[in-house]
């Protein structure tokens, strides 16, 4: 019986530390799919910190939010707080699709398209050319909504497909970066 007790209680502590496909409290849902039409009505809107306590990282927030085939998907940074922050929101689709933005209104960064298909969106905040990033807040709405005709998609964010893998003759392929929009 005391082996027994040993053994489950090793399983419950193996299974506590043991890495799982699960993030939990980095995906964020928006169970609501609007029909409004106001600039980030319906939204989730969020604070965050791109954090960097030495000043020499190329600090950045991520988070990942949902979205099903066809809904607009808005994220927008609508305000900054902090000395020398210019911030670009990158956005990595579950098809490996790429969608960025820097500067879309002053130094705030705006992306919105038509998601292509269901899953998460992987969304990163960072300095927009990559150098060490000011410790900062910011304030972000995350939203969903319906149709290709709502305001809050209007000026879509170009997206821009995966490295897809080129065929060479003699089987020596390797991947080969494609830039063209998706029309997403």
């Amino acid at each position: 019986m005391k082996k027994i007790l040993i053994m489950a209680s090793a399983g419950f502590c193996i299974s506590m530390f043991a890495p799982t496909t699960s993030q939990a409290g980095y995906e964020i849902f928006d169970p609501s799919v609007s029909s409004c039409t106001g600039l980030n009505c319906s939204s989730i809107v969020m604070g965050g910190t791109v954090l960097n306590a030495v000043g020499l990282s190329t600090a950045r927030w991520e988070a990942a939010v949902y979205a099903n085939p066809g809904e607009c998907l808005r994220v927008d940074e609508t305000a900054m707080f902090g000395s020398g922050a210019d911030d670009e929101i990158v956005v990595v689709g579950p098809n490996g699709t790429v969608w960025r933005n820097d500067d879309f209104t002053g130094l705030r960064p705006r992306v919105a398209f038509i998601a292509p298909q269901r899953g998460w969106y992987y969304v990163t905040i960072a300095r927009f050319n990559g150098a060490p990033a000011p410790e900062h807040d910011f304030y972000l709405a995350y939203g969903r909504y319906i149709g290709t005709g709502n305001p809050n998609c209007a000026s879509p964010t170009p997206g821009f497909a995966p490295a897809q893998a080129a065929k060479v003759p003699g089987g020596a392929g390797q991947a080969a970066p494609r830039n063209t929009p998706t029309g997403q």
